[in-house]
């Protein structure tokens, strides 16, 4: 089954606005990756039982902002709008033990990948949606990750690493297996994440 418009418009848009982001070498290179094999062959089409979170009423103030932006990030937010009603929100992976406040200020979405609205195993693409004034914890992972920032939020990598904000079409990148979390302020965070499989697939 050929991949649907909505769903190539989000990923166009999604390679666009990392593009444009002040991205530097490496990053571009694990961006063209993941994008070049997103091009050139499709995964199978899927359609995940549609499922929202409670911080899920948090999407429509944070993709208003990002629309407000224009340029890149704007299309992004539209592409995202357009899927979003298609998409199963869940916790973090291996959260059954956080506590219920958190659980309560978070969720993510896969748009490529398991549990996405197009089933392969080499990529994985997908969003985080943090409420306000929310920590999601440190945690790791041997693929390789980049971030595209839709609205504001602090990044910090390392153990013992500080805070910094991206700022809004900015970038993050995490390498394999690096200690890396995520914070929102006072609007709400929210992110797409594009992750190489590769042999971790």
């Amino acid at each position: 089954m050929e991949r649907s418009q909505q769903l190539q418009k989000f990923l166009k848009a999604t390679q666009n606005a990392f593009s444009a982001s002040g991205a530097k070498m490496d990053a571009l290179v694990v961006a063209d990756k993941i994008f070049s094999i997103a091009d050139a062959k499709s995964g199978v089409a899927a359609k995940p039982d549609a499922v929202e979170l409670p911080a899920c009423k948090y999407l429509g103030v944070a993709l208003e902002s990002a629309k407000a932006e224009g340029g890149p990030i704007a299309n992004l937010a539209l592409a995202l709008e357009g899927i979003a009603p298609h998409l199963k929100w869940g916790l973090r992976p291996n959260g059954e033990n956080d506590d219920a406040t958190f659980k309560a200020c978070h969720a993510n979405a896969v748009v490529v990948g398991k549990d996405g609205l197009e089933e392969r195993y080499d990529i994985r693409i997908g969003m985080s949606l943090l409420a306000p004034e929310t920590r999601y914890p440190d945690h790791r992972h041997p693929p390789e990750e980049i971030y595209t920032v839709l609205t504001p939020g602090e990044w910090k990598q390392g153990t013992d690493g500080k805070f910094k904000s991206p700022g809004i079409g900015g970038f993050v990148h995490n390498v394999p297996n690096i200690v890396h979390g995520m914070r929102s302020k006072d609007v709400p965070l929210l992110a797409v994440w594009s992750l190489w499989m590769g042999d971790n697939a």
